[in-house]
């Protein structure tokens, strides 16, 4: 009896493990095909279509990122998700929203392809690097200019995705 029921409870954990598995795979395949519905151009795209882009993007990694098991990975996405936000209102550290959208999609490609190879996650891109990098100076700007507006919002740490 106690067996039939340590089998039971180990079938059930596998089907859980299995949908969490399956959910993870479909959060990383709507993360990708994000990019691929919402183009952000280097050159030429209309600041609100670019704007657009990237707010749908961020809108879907912010939501996916919730399903990753992987804590690395959905650490990676969520700090992708936020320097999307940022850079939907204002320049990241001297890169354009362009620049943001641009090398975000190659960082997520990559860490996507990597999760998906089973691979460890490698160290960014160049130019998103820099971003991550920076991102201490870039957060207490945008809390200033949050200040500055008269605002008493406090953006939480990233730590706690």
């Amino acid at each position: 009896m106690e067996d039939a029921e340590m089998a039971r409870s180990r079938a059930i954990e596998d089907d859980n493990r299995k949908e969490k598995d399956d959910r993870e795979r479909r959060a990383v395949e709507n993360i990708l095909s994000a990019y691929l519905e919402n183009p952000i151009s280097l050159v030429g795209q209309p600041r609100e279509e670019a704007v657009l882009s990237v707010i749908k993007i961020g809108t879907v990694l912010g939501f996916e990122q919730s399903f990753i098991i992987n804590s690395e990975l959905r650490q990676r996405v969520a700090e992708i998700c936020y320097f999307l936000d940022l850079a939907a209102v204002s320049d990241v550290d001297g890169y354009s929203l362009a620049e943001v959208g641009f090398l975000s999609r190659s960082e997520t490609r990559m860490l996507m392809g990597a999760w998906a190879r089973g691979e460890v996650l490698p160290d960014s891109i160049e130019g998103w690097g820099e971003i991550r990098r920076s991102r201490a100076q870039i957060e207490a700007r945008w809390q200033q200019k949050l200040r500055d507006a008269g605002l008493r919002v406090v953006v939480p740490p990233l730590s706690i995705y």
